[in-house]
C-alpha cells in the first residue's frame, strides 16, 4: 500500500475488464467512464492516475474496458450503445453493492461523459462529473468520420471495412451500423435531465472562455434540479495528445467539488473473475508480476488447446498494452487462435502498472520484458518464446532478446533504429511528415472552423511538428545503451527476425536500411514486409489484417 491506496486490482465483471483502486478507508465509491477509440488509448494512463488519486482521497474507484474495447469481450463491430450502458449499469450496481449507504459518484471523459450522463438519467448518483463531455453524438461521429477520411487521404489507405448504413473504419476501430446509429441519437441537449444531486462540468482547454454547448448544458442541468458548476481547467487535451500529459489539475478540480466526506468504512473486498471465456475456446486471463519493487499488470490469452509457443507483446513508448486501434489486443487474440499463448502487459510507469511516468525508461522497459519471459514460460508450460514489439517496443525486444535462451524469434512492427535517446534525425523525419499532414489539413473546412473559434490545440500541433516523443525522457537517468553498444551485443542473438513497416511511415526507409545492413552483415535469418500506404501505427482495419496475417504466415513457415 502507498499513500493509503492499495495495489490495483484487475478482474472481469460480466464481459468487462475492471480495474479497482481501494482506499485505506472509504468515504464513497466512484466509477470512471472512459472515452472512445484512440482517445481511450491516449487518456488511459491519466484515467489510471485519476483513479489512484481519488482512492487516495477515500473514494473506492473503478473503471473498465467496455465490451468491444480493450481486453473485454466481443469485437468493436459487434457492440452498440445498449451494450455499453448495460456494462455501466452492472459496474455501478457492483460498486453500490460494495458500499451501501455511501455516496456514489459517476465521472465520464469525452464520449464517456455522454454515456455517464445517459446512465444518470435512470440511475440516481450523488454527483455527476463530466470531463470535456461530448454533447452531441451525431456531431462527434461526423467529426470522427471526417478525421478517418482525412487520414485515408493522407496515407492512401484502405480500411478493409465495407462502409454501409453508417458503418466506417475509425483509425482501426470498426464502427458498425448499430453503434453508428445509437451513438448518432445520443444528445445531452434533449430528453430527461440526470438524476444527480449535483453536477460538475470541467472544460479542459487552454482557452478559459466556456464553450456555449457546455455552458448551456450546465444551465439545463441546474434548471432541472441538479445544481451544476461549470469551469475551465487549463490542461492540454490529454485524450488527443502525443505522449503523456499530467492531468492532475483535472483531478484536483474534481476533488474540490466532490461531496463532503461523511461516514467512512474499511474498503470492501474486490470480487472479480480472474479470467474470461472468449470465442473458439480462447481465454483471457489477468496476470501480474513484480519487476523491481513495482507490479506490472497484463492479460494472458490462452489458446483452446495446448500452446505450441508463447509470445510476449511489448507496446510503444507512451502507449499501453492494447496498442493503437487495439492492434496489440487483436494480435494477441490472433496468436492465441493460432495456438500461441500471448501475454500483453504494461511496462512500469505505463498503462495499469505501478511507478511514476517520468521514472520509466527504455532500460526499465527492457528489464520488465526480460522478467516477463520466464514467468510466461512457467504459466504456459512452453520453452519457445517470441517477443513482439511495436514501435519502441521493438527496441525493447532487441534489448531483451538475450535475456533468456528460450527467446528464439523477434517480431518487430514499425521498429525504429535502436537508440537509448530519441535522436535528432528521427525527430526531423517526423517533423517533416507532420508539417505535410497539417498543411493538407488546412484545406479541410473543420480546421478553419476551429481556427476561427480559437479551438485549435496549438501546443499539441507544435509538439507533433516538433517530432512527437521529443525530449520526454530527457530527465530520465536510467537510459538504454547507445546504438552501437546495443547492436554489438545483439549480434549474439541466434534467432529469427520479422520486420514489418508501413509504406507511408517516415521511419521506414532509414530503419529498414539500418536493420538490413545489420542482419546481412551478421548473418541473421530475417524477413522484411511492408504494408503499402500504411502509417506508423497501422491505423486501419485492412492494415491490421495484413500486419497480423503476415506475422502468422511467417510463424507458420518458420
Amino acid at each position: 500500500m502507498a499513500d493509503g491506496v492499495e495495489t490495483t486490482r484487475l478482474g472481469y465483471l460480466g464481459g468487462c475488464l475492471v480495474r479497482v483502486e481501494r482506499p485505506a478507508a472509504a468515504v464513497g465509491a466512484a466509477v470512471i467512464v472512459p472515452p472512445f477509440a484512440e482517445e481511450k488509448k491516449a487518456a488511459h494512463r491519466a484515467v489510471v492516475e485519476a483513479a489512484r488519486a481519488l482512492a487516495g482521497a477515500g473514494w473506492d474507484t473503478a473503471h473498465l474496458d467496455l465490451r468491444g474495447t480493450g481486453d473485454s469481450a466481443l469485437d468493436h463491430a459487434e457492440v452498440d450503445l445498449s451494450h455499453w450502458l448495460d456494462d455501466l449499469r452492472a459496474l455501478v450496481d457492483w460498486q453500490r453493492g460494495r458500499y451501501p449507504g455511501l455516496p456514489l459518484v459517476l465521472i465520464g471523459l469525452r464520449l464517456g461523459g455522454a454515456l455517464a450522463y445517459a446512465l444518470a438519467r435512470e440511475v440516481e448518483v450523488a454527483q455527476l462529473v463530466l470531463w470535456e463531455p461530448v454533447v452531441s453524438g451525431s456531431s462527434y461521429l461526423r467529426q470522427s468520420r471526417q478525421r478517418s477520411q482525412l487520414r485515408a487521404e493522407l496515407t492512401d489507405g484502405s480500411s478493409g471495412l465495407k462502409e454501409a448504413d453508417g458503418a466506417f473504419d475509425f483509425d482501426g476501430f470498426a464502427i458498425g451500423p448499430a453503434l453508428s446509429a445509437t451513438l448518432g441519437e445520443l444528445d445531452l441537449a434533449v430528453g430527461e435531465a440526470p438524476r444527480a444531486a449535483s453536477g460538475v462540468i470541467l472544460q479542459i482547454s487552454g482557452t478559459p472562455r466556456i464553450k456555449k454547448p457546455l455552458a448551456d448544458l450546465g444551465e439545463r442541468m441546474s434548471a432541472a434540479g441538479c445544481p451544476t458548476t461549470v469551469e475551465n481547467v487549463a490542461v492540454e487535451a490529454f485524450w488527443s495528445a502525443i505522449g503523456l500529459v499530467d492531468a492532475s489539475p483535472v483531478v484536483a478540480a474534481t476533488l474540490a467539488h466532490l461531496p463532503s466526506a461523511g461516514n467512512s468504512r474499511p474498503p470492501a473486498e474486490v470480487q472479480l473473475e480472474a479470467s474470461l471465456a472468449l470465442t473458439d475456446g480462447l481465454r483471457a486471463e489477468v496476470r501480474s508480476f513484480a519487476s523491481g519493487d513495482q507490479q506490472c499488470h497484463g492479460v494472458l490469452y490462452r489458446p483452446a488447446g495446448t500452446a505450441s509457443a508463447a509470445a510476449v507483446l511489448l507496446h510503444g513508448w507512451s502507449g499501453y498494452r492494447v496498442g493503437p486501434g487495439q492492434l496489440l489486443t487483436r494480435g494477441a487474440r490472433a496468436l492465441a487462435a493460432a495456438g500461441v499463448a500471448a501475454y500483453s502487459f504494461d511496462f512500469r510507469g505505463r498503462g495499469d502498472s505501478e511507478w511514476q511516468v517520468g521514472v520509466a525508461s527504455l532500460n526499465s522497459m527492457i528489464r520488465d520484458a526480460a522478467r516477463a519471459v520466464p514467468l510466461v514460460c512457467e504459466w504456459v508450460g512452453v520453452e519457445d518464446v517470441l517477443l513482439l514489439g511495436l514501435c519502441s517496443g521493438g527496441e525493447v525486444a532487441i534489448g531483451a532478446s538475450l535475456s533468456d535462451p528460450r527467446v528464439t524469434r523477434l517480431v518487430l512492427w514499425s521498429a525504429p533504429i535502436f537508440s537509448g535517446n530519441f535522436d535528432f534525425a528521427r525527430r526531423a523525419r517526423r517533423s517533416k511528415k507532420m508539417l505535410s499532414d497539417y498543411w493538407r489539413k488546412l484545406f479541410v473546412g473543420d480546421t478553419w472552423a476551429k481556427l476561427l473559434s480559437g479551438r485549435l490545440n496549438w501546443k499539441l500541433i507544435l509538439r507533433a511538428v516538433g517530432g512527437g516523443r521529443s525530449a520526454e525522457d530527457a530527465g530520465v537517468v536510467d537510459k538504454a545503451p547507445e546504438t552501437a553498444q546495443q547492436m554489438k551485443a545483439f549480434e549474439a542473438f541466434g534467432g529469427k527476425l520479422l520486420f514489418i513497416y508501413g509504406g507511408n511511415d517516415p521511419e521506414t526507409a532509414p530503419s529498414r536500411e539500418f536493420y538490413s545492413e545489420f542482419v546481412e552483415r551478421v548473418g541473421l535469418a530475417h524477413t522484411f514486409c511492408e504494408v503499402a500506404g500504411a502509417n506508423h501505427n497501422f491505423y486501419a482495419l485492412g492494415w491490421h489484417e495484413q500486419v497480423i496475417g503476415d506475422t502468422l504466415t511467417w510463424l507458420r513457415e518458420g
